[in-house]
Parts: C-alpha cells; sequence; structure tokens
C-alpha cells in the first residue's frame, strides 16, 4: 500500500532534485536567458543517479552521466537539422540501446537509460538551433556541475554515510532471512538478502579507490560487512533463528561507529574484484541479461520512433521515450503490461494538470516554483506509487521538452503526447512479447550455468585460496549466475502460458541450486574470516565429480559440507526429468 509519509531519505532526495532543476531555470531567467535555464535541467537530470553509492566512486559516475546527458541532447539537435525525421529516429534508438546496455551492464539503476533517450529525443525537435551546438552543450553541462555539486554535498558533513546505510541495510535483510530460513517465503527472502549484500560488498569493495588503511572507517565497516556474511552463512545451513537476526541487526547498530580491527586482518590487503571493463566484457556475451535488455530497448525505440515519423506525429520522440521506459528495467511481461497501463493512465491525468499550469505561461520564478514541487513530488512518490508519479512526470517532461520550441496549439501539443505515449507503451509491450522465452531452455542453462560455477570455485575452496584474483572472479561468477537464474525464473513466470509451467516445473531445481550456490560463497566468507579449511581436495573433487552427474547418479558422499544441498538437487532434478 502507498504511505502517505515517505521516509527522511526519500525527502531529502527530493529536495536535491528539486533544488538541481530551480537553480537551473532561476539561472536562466537571472542572466536573462529562460531558455538557457530550462535546458540546463535536461543536464541536471543527472540529480536523479548515484544516489546511495561511494561519494569517491559517485563523483566519477556523475561526470561521466552528465558527459552523457550532453553528447544526448547536442546529437538530438543535430539531428534536427535533417530534412527528415529519420536520422533522429536513428539516433534517439542509437542512444537508448547504448545507455540501455551500459546502465545495466554498470548497475547504474533507475531512471537507467529512460532519461538519456528523453533527452535526445527531445532535442530532436529543436528546429532551428544547429547553430548553437557549443552553447546548448555549456547549457546541459551546467545543469549537469549543479546536480553533481549537489549529490556530493553530502560528503562534506559524513564521507562514509553511503556505505553505512548500505551495510545496515544488508543487516535488516540477514536478520529477515535468519527469521523466516524455516518458513515457505525463506527462498525469495534468500534471494534479496544476497542482493543486499551483494550492493553492500560493491560499496565497500568494488566502488573504492586502492586499499583500506588499517585504522579506516571503510576498513572497519568491512569486517562489519564479512560478520554478516558468516551470520547469513550459519542462517543458511540451518542456524537461523531469534539469535541470529538478534546478532545482524547488533551488526547493523555498530555501523554508525564501527570498532577497531587488528592491523594484519585480511581486508586490509588489496582485494580482487571484478571491475567496470571487466563487467562490461561479460555483458557483452550473448543471452546476457544487459545485452538482451539492450536489444529490446532499441529495437522497440526504432519502431515506436518509426510509427511516429510514418504517421506524421509532430512530436514522435515522446512515443520513443514511453518505449524506453517500458523496457529499460528488464522487467517481465506481466509487470511490464501493469506499468504500461499505469503510464497511460498516468500520463492522461498528467496532460490535464500540464494543460492548467501551460495555459498560465508560467515564467521565471513562477516556473522555477512549479518545476520545483514538481519534481519534489515525482522523487517523493515514484518508489510506491508509479502512476501517481506519472501524473507529475508529464507535465515536468513537457515543460522541458519545449524548453526551445513553445508550442503554439498547447491542445494539439497535449493530444500528441498522449497518443505517443500509447504508441510507446503498444510497442514496447508487443516488443517484450515477442522477445520473451516461453520455454524452460534458458531457465535450464543458467541452472546448469550455476552448477558449474559452483564445481570451478569448489578447488579454490579446498585451496584455500578464497581471497585471490582468480578465487574472486570465480565468487563473483558464481553469485551473478545464482542471481540471474532467478531473474530469469522470475521473468518466465511473469510471461505466462506455458512459460510459467516450465518455470513452476524447474522452481524446486532453481531454489536447490541457489542453495548450494550461497552455502559455497558463505563458507568462501567465513575460510576469509577464520583461515580454517572446510574440505580437503579429496573432498572438493568427489563433491564436483558428483556435481558432474549430478542429473544421471545419486551422489553418494560422505556426511559434510554439502552432502544436503547436494542430495537436495539431485532429488529436484530428478524429478524435472519424469
Amino acid at each position: 500500500m502507498f504511505r502517505l509519509r515517505p521516509g527522511p531519505k526519500r525527502i531529502w532526495f527530493g529536495v536535491r532534485a528539486a533544488l538541481a532543476m530551480g537553480a537551473c531555470i532561476v539561472a536562466g531567467w537571472a542572466s536573462g536567458n529562460p531558455g538557457a535555464g530550462l535546458l540546463a535541467t535536461l543536464g541536471a537530470f543527472s540529480a536523479l543517479y548515484g544516489s546511495g553509492r561511494p561519494y569517491r566512486h559517485r563523483a566519477a559516475l556523475l561526470a561521466i552521466i552528465g558527459i552523457g546527458f550532453v553528447v544526448s541532447v547536442v546529437g538530438g539537435v543535430a539531428a534536427a537539422t535533417a530534412a527528415s525525421a529519420w536520422p533522429g529516429v536513428l539516433l534517439a534508438a542509437g542512444i537508448a540501446f547504448v545507455a540501455a546496455f551500459l546502465c545495466s551492464a554498470l548497475i547504474v539503476g533507475p531512471p537507467g537509460a529512460y532519461l538519456f533517450a528523453l533527452a535526445c529525443a527531445a532535442a530532436t525537435h529543436m528546429h532551428g538551433h544547429g547553430a548553437h551546438l557549443g552553447a546548448i552543450a555549456s547549457y546541459v553541462g551546467a545543469g549537469a556541475a549543479v546536480a553533481w555539486a549537489l549529490q556530493m554535498a553530502g560528503a562534506l558533513i559524513r564521507p562514509r554515510w553511503p556505505e553505512e546505510k548500505a551495510l545496515k541495510a544488508a543487516a535488516e535483510s540477514v536478520a529477515v532471512y535468519a527469521e523466516k530460513a524455516a518458513a515457505p517465503e525463506a527462498d525469495m527472502q534468500r534471494h534479496a538478502t544476497a542482493l543486499a549484500l551483494h550492493e553492500a560488498w560493491l560499496n565497500l569493495v568494488a566502488r573504492q579507490p586502492g586499499r583500506a588503511q588499517p585504522d579506516d572507517r571503510l576498513h572497519r565497516l568491512r569486517a562489519l560487512s564479512r560478520e554478516l556474511h558468516r551470520i547469513f552463512a550459519a542462517a543458511i545451513a540451518g542456524e537461523g533463528g531469534a539469535e541470529a537476526a538478534k546478532a545482524a541487526r547488533a551488526v547493523g547498530a555498530r555501523a554508525d561507529d564501527p570498532p577497531p580491527v587488528p592491523a594484519n586482518d585480511a581486508l586490509y590487503k588489496p582485494l580482487a574484484y571484478i571491475r567496470s571493463r571487466e563487467m562490461l566484457a561479460m555483458s557483452l556475451r550473448p543471452g546476457s541479461t544487459p545485452m538482451r535488455i539492450a536489444l529490446r530497448v532499441g529495437a522497440a525505440a526504432l519502431i515506436a520512433g518509426g510509427i511516429g515519423a510514418l504517421m506524421g506525429l509532430d512530436r514522435a520522440y515522446w512515443a520513443i521515450a514511453a518505449a524506453v521506459l517500458m523496457l529499460y528495467q528488464g522487467l517481465d511481461f506481466t509487470r511490464a503490461m501493469q506499468r504500461g497501463l499505469e503510464r497511460t493512465l498516468g500520463t492522461f491525468a498528467g496532460l490535464v494538470l500540464a494543460a492548467g499550469l501551460m495555459s498560465a505561461h508560467p515564467q521565471g520564478l513562477a516556473l522555477a516554483a512549479i518545476i520545483m514541487v514538481l519534481q519534489f513530488l515525482i522523487e517523493l512518490v515514484v518508489v510506491r506509487n508509479y502512476a501517481l508519479a506519472t501524473v507529475f512526470i508529464t507535465p515536468i517532461a513537457l515543460v522541458v521538452a519545449e524548453a526551445a520550441t513553445p508550442a503554439g496549439d498547447i491542445g494539439e501539443l497535449l493530444v500528441d503526447r498522449g497518443v505517443d505515449t500509447a504508441i510507446g507503451c503498444a510497442v514496447g509491450l508487443v516488443v517484450l512479447y515477442a522477445t520473451s522465452h516461453r520455454s524452460g531452455v534458458r531457465l535450464r542453462q543458467a541452472l546448469d550455468a550455476t552448477i558449474a560455477a559452483a564445481r570451478d570455485l569448489l578447488p579454490m575452496l579446498a585451496a584455500g585460496k578464497v581471497t585471490s584474483a582468480q578465487a574472486r572472479r570465480a565468487r563473483s561468477v558464481l553469485r551473478n549466475a545464482a542471481v540471474d537464474m532467478v531473474l530469469l525464473y522470475e521473468e518466465q513466470t511473469g510471461t505466462g502460458g506455458r512459460a510459467r509451467e516450465e518455470a513452476d516445473r524447474l522452481w524446486p531445481a532453481t531454489v536447490a541450486a541457489q542453495r548450494l550456490a550461497f552455502r559455497i560463497l558463505a563458507a568462501c566468507w567465513d575460510m576469509e574470516a577464520t583461515g580454517a579449511l572446510v574440505i580437503s581436495a579429496d573432498e572438493a573433487a568427489q563433491l564436483g565429480a558428483a556435481l558432474q552427474k549430478i542429473e544421471s547418479e545419486a551422489p553418494a558422499l560422505p556426511e559434510g559440507f554439502l552432502v544436503g544441498e547436494i542430495t537436495t538437487l539431485h532429488a529436484a532434478l530428478a524429478k524435472v526429468q519424469t
């Protein structure tokens, strides 16, 4: 249910985004160039990215995103000089494809590729501005700089606040899982907890430069994160309950003042991790989730824009933006259909609001106040009630898009906006349905990939070399395989029909493989903390052989590590074959 009382975090996000937008408009008004201020708001959209990331990492990310907005807008304006609408459509689709791939591969998060597509597509309607590309780039860049400054302001007050928040969220998730470990809903909670722990570790390691000093706050927070992984491992092994939940919450409480750790602690050493370039390389593989999302987004953007161009719609870029919005998050068909319905209904309600605001022709401070209020409301409600957020997104997008080309007929503009939105949402759904897999083949491949990644990691676990660069990568591969497997299951169940039947049939095996993966990963964390060997080389070889023949032979293993998980996985796979 939608809560009318948002938390302080969302209020701060709303204030920050509103200030970025308002500062740009006020600056343009004060300098006598209101159009420049409105153009700067396209760069100020950068304020909607990077929240929750470490400040040093955020600084680089926001700079890249700001450059991306400059390129998107300038490219769109340049395309507008063409006599045909097709160059603009092709450019907007290309930028949507690239933005969707990069945002998905690098886990940028919402609003992802959507705003890049909106900025580029809106700029394609700026006819007659091709001679001012340098000025336009400087305006958009200035807006991005304002957003950068506001996003980084918190570093002056509490430099490690993002890391602390991620650790606290992970601690609460571990506590919830420990309480539900024996409940029917434990499987999905285990998945959510693994994601929360991974997000915390990204903030503490992958998004950090170099090593942490022995007495550094980052070093101590890493030690607390490792303790959470040990509690999670115990809960997976059946040692959950109220005491484990209490211990996890105690770890979260210590994030505000983390205790010291020995100077020779393993986490003081430089930690190997999959870096951005490696994430991009992995995402370029055919069939990867980022590539699948990007191809869908690019195809839908091209089709939606093409339909708009063929129909002679004056503002076909709204269709492109709507299509991208439907697909950039990689939602399954059921959730995407819900999002499309919400988007369409919210847009029509927003058009009524936009008509009232635009008919008043606000200028200067009044215009700044309107956009700030709308942006603030969007940030407050977008997480919990997307349809309501769309009511506010529609008028603010119309005002920004019309920055350099004021609408002559507001009624015609609003009709076009509604038609374009309906076209974009419909195209997005059709593309998603056409590219959704309605068999269990890909899910079964993901299941096999998880088992293979688990088998590859066992020898490193037996050798006690879980902190080497090779082992770190193997651990990341296993974690990603297990997470992608569950995400693929959710996508197939959302497709419905035969796809859902196949996914449900594979669900017991999926759960068993996920539990196996997280049990091995948890053992790696435990070894990293204590140095104690979990299995011998002979036992690792025996376990690996059992996984190699998990479908054809019942495992004959001595009591000990992974026996229960492998036995359960074999039984689940045997049922799939019958």
